[in-house]
């Protein structure tokens, strides 16, 4: 026998509540987020051709991190550990996606031409005769104000830039739920 949608609503959005009363969930979600980011830059470079340029590497240290200290966050969530430890893994998991916010936005800022990009990947400053680019080919950088691929208008970058804010949403709640739960809102 099938239960009636709105009969399973009331106790779905409990369940939904009662899931997000668990700091382990957005722990959870930033390793996941972690890992899957770098699992997709990795796809995207190897299987699929696209070479990142000097800016898209360097949107790969927060997500590095990010898993790194969401795996602390988990850690401080069980039974015995330090009392600070996952606040304090939340909160610098906050401060991380903030820093990927940042990267990802002046990274797109730079791909829709809002502002001018370094002179190391977007090919300015470099002169094709003589001198120090003489001794490499400068057909060879992955410059930084083309987008390499997009979806629905969005970049790579975007999208890294969305993500972000869901990190930074999920490390705040983390750090607020962890908080309370000691007793330091």
């Amino acid at each position: 026998m099938q239960k009636s949608v709105a009969a399973a609503g009331p106790n779905n959005r409990a369940n939904l509540t009662a899931l997000l009363a668990e700091p382990l969930v957005f722990a959870s979600t930033l390793a996941a987020l972690g890992i899957g980011l770098l699992l997709g830059v990795f796809a995207f470079e190897y299987l699929g051709g696209i070479k990142p340029c000097h800016l898209c590497l360097g949107q790969r240290l927060p997500w590095t991190l990010m898993t790194v200290v969401a795996g602390l966050a988990m850690l401080g969530l069980r039974r015995g550990a330090h009392p600070a430890l996952a606040p304090a893994a939340f909160a610098i998991a906050a401060a991380i996606a903030l820093w990927s916010i940042y990267l990802a936005g002046f990274h797109a800022g730079v791909e829709w031409k809002w502002w001018p990009g370094p002179p190391s990947c977007t090919g300015t400053g470099l002169s094709p005769s003589g001198g120090f680019s003489a001794s490499f080919d400068l057909s060879q950088i992955v410059r930084c104000d083309e987008i390499a691929w997009s979806l629905f208008g969005l970049s790579l970058a975007g999208y890294n830039f969305l993500f972000s804010l869901v990190a930074l949403a999920a490390a705040g709640a983390g750090a607020t739920l962890t908080m309370r739960r000691n007793g330091r809102s």
